[in-house]
């Protein structure tokens, strides 16, 4: 049996003009190609985007900008994603900086400002109180003439929210010490005692305000050692300090 035979038809070759036409077309676009890896190249060799950090720094804050550099340097491994929120974690960690305004100007040229806490109360021995209200705990405590607070930690927003009403009904008188156990009681300049004890503290300290306005001039042991128990429902005991 004859086999079939299939004619193919053959394509014609290239001419060498054609290919080097074909190569030109295509030139441009493979030298655009080169020339945006050997700029990409560059630039990640360059030091155009390597971070820039802009500091002010508030006074109140002893330690330099090397400090607070060397706090967020294991955030720039990876120069183009840099994290604003986690510099921000990172430096409002440290226990004097009550806050951190984090910015970017231009790629990786950030401005940061820190603010440092402003000493409200003194918090036991242990650390301070803010005139915010937060509770922090350096490990290097300073020397502060602000009231003592004695309470325990997870009290500390509404305890100082207490405090600045008291202090609101005394003034002018000043509050030298807030201690909040089972009941409340405040010491006043120059060491007057108050005792408000665990409910309508509000209340007691303005009959307190009254009753010491009447008698502070009638003796001096008053003004200067007095103990006034507010916790009666018609007016007041008075004792005295040891001294």
């Amino acid at each position: 049996m004859a086999r079939q035979r299939f004619n193919r038809l053959n394509k014609p070759k290239k001419s060498t003009k054609a290919v080097v036409q074909q190569l030109g077309q295509k030139l441009p676009f493979l030298l655009l190609i080169l020339a945006i890896a050997v700029i990409g190249y560059n630039l990640h060799r360059s030091h155009l985007f390597e971070p820039e950090i802009s500091w002010t720094i508030d006074e109140k804050l002893s330690k330099s900008e090397i400090h607070y550099e060397q706090l967020i340097t294991p955030l720039f491994d990876n120069k183009y994603l840099i994290s604003l929120a986690e510099l921000k974690t990172n430096l409002e960690a440290e226990p004097w900086i009550a806050s951190a305004e984090v910015n970017r100007f231009f790629w990786n040229k950030i401005d940061i400002e820190l603010t440092a806490h402003t000493i409200a109360m003194r918090w036991q021995d242990k650390g301070y109180i803010s005139t915010e209200g937060a509770l922090f705990k350096p490990e290097v405590l300073i020397t502060s003439e602000t009231p003592l607070a004695v309470v325990d930690e997870n009290e500390t927003p509404k305890f100082f929210e207490d405090y600045q009403l008291y202090q609101a009904i005394l003034t002018p008188l000043v509050i030298t010490k807030f201690v909040r156990g089972q009941i409340d009681t405040l010491a006043i300049e120059p060491d007057v005692g108050i005792i408000l004890g665990h409910q309508k503290q509000e209340r007691r300290l303005r009959d307190f305000v009254k009753a010491y306005n009447n008698l502070k001039q009638t003796s001096r042991k008053i003004r200067t050692r007095g103990i006034f128990d507010m916790r009666y429902a018609k007016g007041f005991a008075l004792s005295y300090q040891q001294q």
